[in-house]
């Protein structure tokens, strides 16, 4: 994975060069954030990739069926490993390294289904999805329009995760925050 500081340099690039953000005073309204942040949204989803909420999930099979060959019976305790898949260098070349266009429309059509679930799919998929993504566009856009951050040396990197119910930093991150 590269270095914070890319990241960083990533964040001001996308906001303070390419981007005309509106004063610190003015809310984005719902169809903006919705339609005018893409590259904004390609962040956000590959960072979901490489630190998915759900690291995995299970699933109880409903009937009887076969997948690759393999039978998998009713009531059988299937779970997917999307921490797994979202790293397997056979969708995702290069799965250590944080590169957003990835998530460029053009690449996600080529890409083949159910390889990114940072919330699950299907009927059972995460129910707060839209919120939730919401939310994190307002809140970054908030926040990176104040403050730049900074990985500070106690911080290891790369990062070692763990994951209990949730997946996350094993040794905490540190950062310093500073006003822009």
């Amino acid at each position: 994975m590269e270095k914070p500081e890319s990241c960083g340099t990533q964040w001001d690039s996308t906001f303070f060069i390419c981007h005309d953000p509106p004063p610190p005073q003015t809310a984005p309204d719902y169809s903006s954030l919705q339609e005018g942040l893409t590259y904004l949204d390609m962040v956000i989803a590959e960072t979901l990739r490489i630190y998915p909420p759900a690291f995995r999930f299970t699933r109880e099979a409903a009937r009887d069926c076969e997948v690759r060959g393999q039978h998998i019976p009713a009531g059988t305790v299937v779970e997917v490993a999307v921490g797994a898949l979202h790293h397997d260098p056979e969708y995702w070349p290069q799965p250590e390294t944080f590169n957003p266009e990835r998530f460029k429309a053009e690449a996600q059509r080529q890409r083949r289904p159910f390889t990114y679930l940072p919330f699950g799919a299907g009927p059972r998929s995460c129910l707060g999805v839209r919120l939730g993504l919401l939310e994190v566009k307002l809140t970054l856009l908030r926040v990176l329009r104040r403050f730049r951050f900074e990985a500070c040396v106690e911080t290891p990197v790369p990062l070692q995760l763990e994951s209990k119910s949730a997946l996350g930093p094993k040794n905490g991150v540190y950062i310093k925050i500073v006003s822009r």
